[in-house]
C-alpha cells in the first residue's frame, strides 16, 4: 500500500527528531587517576557560535578551577587530585538560552598510589609565591620504608624525605619541606610539600618502598616574563617571553590574549628535546586598552597541561607631545622635586605671615606706650615772637594816639626815632631757642 504524502511527513519528521536526538546526546567517559596528579578535562563543540559558550560544572554545581575556551572547545585542570575530586563533571553548552549538556566525564580516584605502577605521571607548576606540588605516597598496606627522591638530572637521585621501621620521619634534601608535609607515619601515606615551585625544582620524583618503586611524577616548571619588567609604557614595545624547564617527546607553547575566559591565539611554537631554548617570545608594538591579559598555554598534543597567566598594566604620562611618554621613574622623579618645591613654598610663606604677625603686634605695643605725635618737638623764636608782639602794639598805639602818629612822621626825617630800639639788626647772638613740648590734640589754631 503506497504512502500519502502526509504519512511520508510525518515520518520524516520522526526520524529528523530522532536523529537531532541522537546527535546531541552526550558523551561520556570515565577515568582512573593516582592520587597527587593532575587530571585535564576537554570538551569540544565544532559549530560554536561567538554569542554561545561552554563551562564546566561538577555534581550540578559550577567549579572555580582553571578554565579556558580556546578554538570552540572549554579545558579545565584539576591539580593535585583526591578522594574530593572524585565525581561527575559536566560539559553544558549555553546558547540562545537554552542548556545542553554536551559531555559526562566520571573521575574515580584511586585509594592506592603505590601500587606497583611506575607509570612517570606529568605534572606542570608556573612559578610564583603561590604556587605548591603536593607529593603523596598514599598505600593500604604498611612498609616498613619509605620515602621521596628527587632527580634533578639523570642519575643525581636525592632523598627528601624518609620513614624507617620504628624510626621518626626524616626531612633530608635541598629542598625546603612545606607546611602539609608529613611529620610523622601512620601506615597510610607519606606527604612531601613543595611550596613555593622555584625553576629548578623540575625533575622525577619518585616514591620508593621496601618493594620497589610505586609512585614517579615529573615536574615540568614554568615561567613567564614581560620586558621591561618595571613597568610598560604605551606605545612602546614590549616582549613576552614563556619558557619551560624541560622537554620529554614535544610539546606545544601557546601565547593567548585572554578577552574573559576566551583565548585570541597570538603565536604558538612546537617543541622538542632538540631545541636549543624552550622559550616562546612575542613582540608587542603598541597597545590599545589597559590592562592587558595574557595566558601562556602549555599543550602536549591536544591536552592542556597548564596554562601561565600574565597581566600587563599600561603607565603613560604626555607632555606637549601626545607621543611623548614619560617614564614611570622620572614621574616618581617629578613628583618627589613638585613636593619639595611645595613644601619650601609653604615654609616660605608661613616664615613670611609669622613675620608680619610680629611687626604688627610691636608696632601696637609702641603706639600704646608713646604717641610720637604728642611728643614731636616744637622750636620757636623767642626773639622773632617779641618783635611781633611789639609791633602789633605799636600799631595799636597809633590806631589810639593818632597825634604822636602825625609828629612821627613829621620827624620823619629827623634826627631822633622813637623806634630806634627796633632798628637793632637782629644777629645769631640775639636769638634765643626754645623747645616746647605741647599735645597737638589739645591746641586749637
Amino acid at each position: 500500500m503506497p504512502l500519502t504524502p502526509i504519512q511520508i511527513f510525518i515520518l520524516m519528521c520522526g526520524f529528523c527528531s530522532r536523529f537531532h536526538a541522537i546527535e546531541y546526546l552526550p558523551v561520556q567517559t570515565v577515568q582512573r587517576v593516582v592520587p597527587g596528579t593532575d587530571v585535564s578535562l576537554r570538551c569540544d563543540m565544532p559549530l560554536l557560535s561567538e554569542s554561545s559558550t561552554l563551562h564546566w560544572e561538577k555534581d550540578e554545581e559550577q567549579i572555580s578551577n582553571t578554565t579556558l575556551m580556546y578554538n570552540n572547545s572549554a579545558y579545565i585542570i584539576l591539580h593535585t587530585v583526591d578522594e574530593h575530586s572524585e565525581g561527575k563533571y559536566y560539559c553544558r553548552l549555553m546558547e540562545d538560552g537554552r542548556v545542553e549538556t554536551v559531555r559526562i566525564h566520571t573521575l574515580n580516584v584511586t585509594s592506592d598510589s603505590c601500587n606497583g605502577n611506575a607509570k612517570i605521571h606529568p605534572i606542570y607548576r608556573q612559578i610564583s609565591s603561590n604556587s605548591d606540588v603536593l607529593l603523596i605516597c598514599k598505600s593500604s598496606r604498611n612498609y616498613d620504608s619509605l620515602k621521596w627522591t628527587w632527580e634533578p638530572r639523570p642519575n643525581s637521585q636525592i632523598d627528601l624525605i624518609a620513614f624507617e621501621k620504628r624510626r621518626q620521619i626524616q626531612l633530608k634534601g635541598p629542598i625546603k619541606p612545606g607546611r602539609h608535609s608529613s611529620t610523622e607515619y601512620n601506615s597510610q601515606a607519606l606527604i612531601f610539600h613543595i611550596s613555593p615551585v622555584n625553576f629548578n625544582y623540575s625533575g622525577i620524583y619518585r616514591c620508593i618502598t621496601d618493594t620497589g618503586i610505586d609512585t614517579a611524577i615529573i615536574l615540568h616548571t614554568i615561567r613567564v616574563s614581560v620586558e621591561p619588567p618595571d613597568g610598560v609604557l604605551r606605545s612602546h614595545s614590549v616582549v613576552l617571553t614563556c619558557e619551560v624547564s624541560e622537554v620529554n617527546g614535544s610539546m606545544t607553547l601557546v601565547w593567548l590574549r585572554m578577552e574573559g575566559n576566551r583565548g585570541v591565539l597570538v603565536k604558538q611554537q612546537i617543541m622538542t628535546e632538540k631545541n636549543n631554548k624552550l622559550q616562546l617570545t612575542v613582540n608587542l608594538s603598541s597597545y590599545e586598552t589597559d590592562p592587558m591579559n595574557w595566558q601562556c598555554a602549555v599543550f602536549t598534543e591536544s591536552t592542556l597541561r597548564a596554562l601561565a597567566p600574565l597581566t600587563i598594566s599600561l603607565t603613560s604620562t604626555t607632555t606637549n607631545a601626545p607621543s611623548t611618554a614619560i617614564s614611570t621613574v622620572t614621574i616618581q622623579a617629578i613628583n618627589k622635586h613638585a613636593k619639595a618645591t611645595a613644601s619650601c613654598v609653604l615654609a616660605l610663606f608661613t616664615g613670611i605671615l609669622l613675620g608680619a604677625l610680629l611687626y604688627y603686634c610691636y608696632r601696637k605695643r609702641m603706639s600704646m606706650h608713646s604717641d610720637p605725635e604728642e611728643s614731636e618737638p616744637v622750636y620757636i623764636n623767642i626773639s622773632q615772637m617779641r618783635n611781633d608782639r611789639e609791633r602789633s602794639s605799636t600799631m595799636e598805639n597809633r590806631e589810639n594816639s593818632p597825634e604822636i602818629y602825625c609828629n612821627i612822621r613829621g620827624n620823619r626825617y629827623g634826627k631822633t626815632n622813637i623806634n630806634k630800639r627796633d632798628e637793632t639788626t637782629v644777629t645769631s647772638d640775639n636769638v634765643t631757642y626754645a623747645t616746647i613740648y605741647f599735645n597737638k590734640s589739645g591746641f586749637q589754631t
